[in-house]
């Protein structure tokens, strides 16, 4: 059963408000993916997570807070052309847009999240090519984040998602390598690092879910 809820949000630039739709209750189908997509009725609320600004150019997330940046910053090139990304579906741009602002912002586990949300639009889209340029940048963002900053019970699943985006990008050396030198005392993680570790040496970058361990 699902229930959603409309609600008025003010746009954290221009300040005028916004009506949004959020989705604020929903039972679970099946399982995760193994870069911890979630299952269904969540991953079909993805256009709810993030809004773009009715009367101007921002983007903001439905369920946090935005963090400080200036108005400047939506107008610029990188921003309005997505960094350069092409290929974007319209909710793909609204993903990466967002990313790009954590990114400016230097949050940059917030903006790899973004990213790896405009990946998944493009998977479901069959964009290929454009999904994996958007883990490479998710990737990159990771790569920026302080391990001490993130909550403990949060690690283990920001290093299995950084796996599977090695992987899923065809970085299939990299991905078994990086898996390799992981350790986990909960028995499932060790159990999806063995199989992130089978899938990269097979050179599989086919998208895999936690049933599937």
């Amino acid at each position: 059963m699902s229930k959603f809820a409309v609600k008025s949000m003010e746009c954290n630039i221009c300040g005028r408000s916004n009506e949004v739709t959020i989705l604020a209750m929903a039972s679970s189908r099946g399982t995760a993916d193994l870069d911890f997509r979630p299952p269904e009725v969540r991953r079909s609320a993805m256009p709810l997570w993030v809004h773009k600004c009715d009367y101007c150019r921002n983007v903001f997330s439905t369920s946090e807070p935005m963090p400080e940046y200036e108005e400047k910053y939506i107008d610029s090139k990188e921003y309005v052309n997505c960094a350069g990304i092409a290929g974007l579906p319209e909710l793909g741009k609204r993903f990466v847009k967002l990313a790009l602002i954590y990114q400016h912002c230097k949050e940059y586990k917030k903006a790899g999240d973004a990213f790896l949300c405009a990946a998944w639009v493009c998977d479901d889209e069959k964009l290929d090519v454009t999904a994996i340029v958007c883990r490479k940048r998710a990737l990159s963002c990771y790569n920026e984040v302080d391990a001490s900053k993130v909550p403990k019970r949060e690690l283990p699943e920001l290093k299995l998602r950084i796996v599977d985006l090695l992987r899923r990008s065809g970085m299939f050396d990299d991905a078994a390598a990086f898996a390799g030198r992981l350790k986990f005392k909960t028995e499932q993680y060790a159990r999806i690092q063995q199989f992130q570790i089978d899938r990269a040496k097979a050179g599989d970058k086919k998208c895999y879910r936690l049933e599937d361990v």
